[in-house]
């Protein structure tokens, strides 16, 4: 099982194309069969079953339907306490999964020609494993930028079965 890390806080992310995508970039490549630099994801993610399948697979975790402004980003330990009162908006029961422990903070829009090099990608560090992911919204939280998303991770031995609702809304502003 993978150990307690740190939490990492991200400020001023802001939601290309209204999202944000947490993502393992070695997995995605993984899945993928080749390097996905270059390639349109979004297109691909959005017009095919790709997206699910990556989805459900916790190669990544789209949050989607974000109002355009700066946001606070935090990816934490389900152990850590939340320094924000209770979430909005929360949505549980997603998939993440990192076989080196690095994952990408983006906005969706960085998927139209992807570069897991780009200088806006936010990098995470956790320890390699299986996660099950909670996503919780925070509007105007305090010492945050427009709002806070707050990622959750429960480390789990094995793959964790995929329980969210893809289609659940998380705006907040």
């Amino acid at each position: 099982m993978t150990g307690v890390f740190p939490a990492v806080q991200l400020t001023r992310c802001f939601p290309e194309a209204h999202g944000f995508v947490l993502l393992d970039p070695a997995r995605l490549d993984q899945h993928l069969g080749a390097s996905s630099t270059g390639r349109d994801l979004l297109e691909l993610f959005s017009t095919t079953e790709a997206g699910d399948t990556v989805t459900r697979a916790g190669i990544a975790l789209p949050l989607t339907g974000v109002t355009a402004g700066y946001y606070t980003v935090l990816v934490r330990h389900a152990a850590d306490r939340s320094p924000w009162s209770t979430a909005a908006v929360s949505s549980p029961g997603w998939v993440l999964g990192s076989e080196t422990g690095s994952l990408l903070l983006c906005g969706l829009g960085h998927l139209r020609c992807w570069r897991p090099d780009h200088s806006e990608h936010r990098r995470v560090a956790v320890p390699p494993g299986w996660y099950e992911t909670e996503v919780r919204a925070h509007p105007h939280a305090e010492g945050s930028d427009d709002g806070t998303y707050e990622f959750v991770l429960t480390p789990a031995l094995t793959q964790p079965a995929f329980r969210a609702d893809p289609a659940r809304q998380l705006a907040i502003l």
